[in-house]
């Protein structure tokens, strides 16, 4: 299932579009800067102005980003929306999720912004009740995600399914996306069989007998792996 474009024009006068655009006119000229959106604010600018977040979250391979941040009074403290620079390994995501990316220019400035199901995928980690509004809205504008779309999606990116490293940051996907389904669409889903298992299957006849041992996997991602 290939899914297609759900924007058909970035809406560059967005508040977090004009927060964006005073930080390029801050940044230093001589460089380029190549900045990826995350959280609800591709989703302002691409799909709904009226979602309005405090925060335009980003990340970025220069690591004085957030210093230029600051120096331009766009920090938390100062101003709103503000810009709130973070880590690559916050936005988790679909690992197809570059491949299918918009962007646009500000001065020298490349900003990258996810396609809104990399965003809703992403959302799936803590699933606010901000979040639920951002999957109602996304729907209501475009349609999508589709459940099937969903379902496919979610699938290939099965390792969101696993817990968390770090047992103080609870990331459950699963007890979240059954949290969703009802909302979203109308019904209860069983992750670990229509999500899980069905991916990791295709991963083992992809493998062939030959593979790792797949039922470990499932078990791991699940949770019930012995300590």
């Amino acid at each position: 299932m290939r899914i297609e474009p759900w924007i058909q024009q970035l809406d560059l006068e967005t508040p977090a579009a004009k927060t964006l655009n005073q930080l390029a006119a801050a940044l230093p000229p001589e460089r380029h800067f190549r900045i990826t959106l995350f959280g609800s604010a591709p989703l302002q600018i691409g799909i709904e102005p009226s979602l309005l977040s405090a925060d335009v979250d980003v990340f970025c391979d220069d690591d004085d980003l957030a210093e230029w941040v600051e120096k331009a009074g766009l920090a938390r403290a100062s101003h709103r929306p503000a810009i709130e620079v973070t880590s690559e390994l916050n936005f988790r995501t679909s690992p197809r999720w570059q491949g299918r990316s918009q962007s646009f220019t500000f001065r020298n400035c490349t900003f990258i912004v996810p396609h809104p199901i990399d965003i809703l995928i992403a959302k799936l980690s803590r699933l606010d009740e901000k979040d639920v509004d951002a999957f109602r809205a996304v729907i209501k504008k475009t349609g999508h995600p589709t459940e099937q779309e969903l379902v496919h999606e979610l699938k290939l990116a099965i390792d969101l399914f696993r817990p968390g490293f770090n047992e103080e940051v609870v990331n459950d996907v699963a007890g979240n996306c059954r949290r969703l389904w009802p909302l979203i669409f109308g019904r209860e889903i069983d992750p670990q069989r229509e999500i899980v298992a069905p991916a990791l299957a295709q991963l083992r006849r992809g493998y062939g007998n030959n593979g790792p041992d797949h039922k470990q996997r499932l078990r791991d991602v699940s949770g019930d792996s012995p300590p």
